[in-house]
């Protein structure tokens, strides 16, 4: 079974697919059902000989008609239920995709702060330390290269929480 955003989109795909088809059924269905109300229609017409049996034939005839449409609406209904349904998923797959994210984001900016601060509390600490003009320009460089090294592992993780 698929999941994620490609499982719900390969099941939207599908669950609209069902749905044009049950539209496509349901049409069938009525005009075939409306097809055969007529020729019985026509045929109860023929050997209607008075008044009260022509309008009995009519009512039966227009009842046999909304019967069809009925079904037809059933069968309509009845993708709908299921499209709606998948609907509702990918909506709520995409608002917790969202909200992961954003939680990914939160961790990737508080991640970034405290290791800039850790680098700069040892970068404090080592230019104090060292006694030399090389030593601190090394402490710089160190200094340097960890909020490089911050920025890049920040720039990463908000990249992958998109």
């Amino acid at each position: 079974m698929e999941t994620g955003k490609q499982g719900t989109q390969k099941a939207a795909a599908f669950d609209r697919k069902v749905l044009e088809e049950a539209h496509e059924r349901a049409g069938k269905a009525y005009q075939e059902a409306k097809k055969q109300a007529d020729i019985v229609y026509e045929a109860a017409k023929k050997l209607a000989v008075d008044k009260t049996t022509k309008q009995e034939v009519d009512k039966a005839h227009k009842e046999a008609i909304k019967e069809a449409e009925k079904v037809r609406d059933a069968i309509i209904n009845e993708g709908m239920v299921l499209f709606t349904a998948t609907w509702k998923q990918s909506e709520k797959d995409a608002e917790e995709s969202i909200t992961k994210s954003k939680e990914r984001g939160e961790q990737a900016t508080k991640t970034y702060k405290e290791a800039k601060k850790q680098a700069d509390i040892v970068h404090e600490g080592a230019k104090k330390q060292a006694g030399d003009k090389t030593a601190r320009q090394e402490a710089d460089k160190a200094h340097k290269e960890a909020v490089q090294q911050a920025e890049k592992d920040y720039k990463d993780a908000i990249g992958k929480s998109r």
